[in-house]
This record gives C-alpha cells, sequence and structure tokens, in this order.
C-alpha cells in the first residue's frame, strides 16, 4: 500500500481511531483537544515524511503520532513545573495579623519630625495600634472633641510634612 495514493482527509479518516487510541493509552484526558489536534498535525508529517521503501505506513504514522504527543506532555510537565501560577486563593487578600506592613513605622516616621510627643503617640495609636475614638480617650483622658482637634491638626502637619518631603 502506497499512502501517497491517498489524499491526507483519506488517511486522516483512516487514522482517526489510531490518534483517539493514543490519547486513551497516553492517559490524556486533560486538553484532549489540544492533544489531537497535535496528533493531526503529526499524522500530516508523517505523511509528507514517509518513504515506502524503509518500512509500512501504519506503524511509521502511529509511533510518529505517539512521540509528538509524548515530546509534548513531557515539554508541558517542565513547563508546569518552572512556572508556578498563583491560585485565586493565594492572591486572596488576607489581613495582616502582625497589625503593621513591614517597614510601614520607618516609612512614617520621616513624617513625624515637626510633631509633638501628644501628636506622636497619637500617630501610634491611632495609626499603628489602630485604636477606635472611644479608646483614644481613654488613653489621652481627653474629651471627644478634643481627641477629634488632635487628629485634624495631627493629620494636617502630616500632609503638610509629605508635600514639603515630596517636593
Amino acid at each position: 500500500m502506497n499512502i501517497k495514493e491517498y489524499p491526507f482527509e483519506e488517511v486522516l479518516r483512516m487514522f482517526d481511531p489510531a490518534i483517539k487510541k493514543q490519547l486513551v493509552t497516553l492517559r490524556l484526558y486533560k486538553d484532549h483537544d489540544e492533544f489531537y489536534q497535535i496528533g493531526c498535525i503529526a499524522l500530516w508529517n508523517a505523511y509528507q515524511q514517509f518513504d515506502p521503501d524503509k518500512g509500512h505506513f501504519p506503524s511509521y504514522a502511529i509511533s510518529f503520532i505517539r512521540g509528538r504527543m509524548m515530546s509534548h506532555l513531557s515539554k508541558e510537565t517542565k513547563f508546569k513545573e518552572r512556572h508556578s501560577f498563583a491560585t485565586e486563593e493565594i492572591i486572596e487578600f488576607e489581613p495582616s495579623t502582625q497589625g503593621q506592613i513591614p517597614l510601614e513605622k520607618e516609612m512614617i516616621e520621616a513624617y513625624l519630625w515637626n510633631l509633638t510627643d501628644k501628636e506622636k503617640r497619637w500617630v501610634h495609636k491611632a495609626i499603628f495600634l489602630e485604636m477606635k475614638s472611644a479608646e483614644l480617650q481613654t488613653v489621652f483622658d481627653l474629651s471627644r472633641n478634643s481627641i477629634y482637634l488632635l487628629r485634624k491638626k495631627t493629620l494636617k502637619k502630616l500632609r503638610d510634612n509629605a508635600l514639603i518631603l515630596n517636593h
């Protein structure tokens, strides 16, 4: 049987079960369509390269198809080993259990240069320790209005310092 006597469409129809058999044999259930396409392309390459003087086409074609599928599977496995992709669970934001981001304190301290000790204490308690207004009233022994004014004055100074340092 000289395979070149048949058009490729006929050869593909004849070898379609062989391609699907290789999918089952290699246990390629994931990415089924991709590996089927690889098998079809491998059959086309085998059809183009086949030399009838060197053997029978069916055994040549099947080994060619299997080889290409295994080669692609090997490349895919190596790629997955070398490139890990974050899953949605990893990407999801999780609040810090330590209370502050590393270097957060060092970054903010650059803006505290002209604050009073009381204002610096407010920054530490309100920002780093995330204390609520009621807690700050107790710690500073001040009224609600006084805590509000301290907050307002401190934040204004921090903004002004940021403008000065960033220009």
